[in-house]
C-alpha cells in the first residue's frame, strides 16, 4: 500500500488549504549564509544550473535565481524548480511573473520520474536539498540518493539542510540523524562540509544540520 506522501493528493490538499507549516516564507537562511560567503559564480566560468527538488513555494529557488556576481547586474544560473503539487508550481509561475524572472522554471513532476527522462542526466551543478528528503516515504531515501546521483554532474554539489529527529515520530516531515545521510551518500559523494547544526526558523520539534556532499 503507498504511503500517503507518495499520493499527489495528500500534497496538493495541503496547498490548496494553506496547510503549509513547513513553509517559513524565506529563503532558508542556511542557503543565504552558504551562498554569499562561497562566491560560486567567480568559480565558474559558465552558467550554473540549479535544482530545487520539492520547491515547493519557490523560497529558495527565487533567491538562487537572483544571485549575482559582484557588481555585474544579470544573474548567471539557471534555477529548476520540480514540485508534486500543482497548487504549489501555479503559486510559483504566479510568482515568476510577478517578478519577471527569465532564468527560472518550474515543473509539476513527482521528481522520481527525472531519471526516466534521459535528458536530465548528469544535467545539474548544484541541487538544493531542503524539505524533499523529510517529506518522502523514508523506504525510498535510497532511491532518492540515486536520483540525486543521476542528476549531478561529476563533481557537482548536493547542498543540503536535513531534517534531524528521532525516525519514531513519524511525518512528515520524516526525521533521520547525521549517521544515515552520510551512510546513503557516502558510496558516490565525498562530505566535502561536515554536517553541522543550523537554527530552524519552523515550529517543528527537531533540528536541521546543514551540509554540502560533492558526487565523486
Amino acid at each position: 500500500m503507498a504511503s500517503k506522501v507518495s499520493k499527489r493528493d495528500f500534497w496538493e490538499e495541503r496547498y490548496l488549504t494553506n496547510n503549509i507549516p513547513w513553509d517559513i516564507g524565506q529563503a532558508a537562511p542556511a542557503f543565504v549564509k552558504y551562498f554569499r560567503c562561497r562566491g560560486l559564480l567567480q568559480q565558474t566560468p559558465t552558467t550554473l544550473k540549479i535544482a530545487v527538488l520539492g520547491c515547493g513555494g519557490g523560497h529558495d529557488a527565487f533567491y538562487l535565481a537572483k544571485l549575482k556576481e559582484g557588481e555585474v547586474n544579470e544573474p548567471r544560473v539557471q534555477v529548476y524548480g520540480f514540485d508534486f503539487s500543482e497548487a504549489a508550481i501555479k503559486l510559483c509561475n504566479e510568482v515568476k511573473e510577478k517578478k519577471n524572472l527569465k532564468n527560472i522554471n518550474f515543473y509539476h513532476v513527482d521528481f522520481f520520474y527525472l531519471i526516466k527522462e534521459k535528458n536530465w542526466g548528469a544535467y545539474f551543478d548544484l541541487i538544493v536539498e531542503h524539505t524533499s528528503l523529510c517529506a518522502i516515504d523514508p523506504l525510498c531515501r535510497k532511491e532518492y540518493a540515486d536520483l540525486i546521483k543521476y542528476l549531478l554532474k561529476p563533481n557537482g554539489k548536493l547542498i543540503g539542510l536535513f531534517f534531524i529527529r528521532p525516525i519514531e515520530l513519524g511525518g512528515p516531515p520524516f526525521g533521520s540523524t547525521q549517521e544515515e545521510i552520510r551512510e546513503l551518500f557516502k558510496n558516490d559523494f565525498l562530505e566535502i562540509e561536515k554536517l553541522r547544526h543550523e537554527s530552524c526558523p519552523h515550529t517543528f520539534t527537531g533540528e536541521e544540520h546543514f551540509g554540502v556532499f560533492e558526487k565523486k
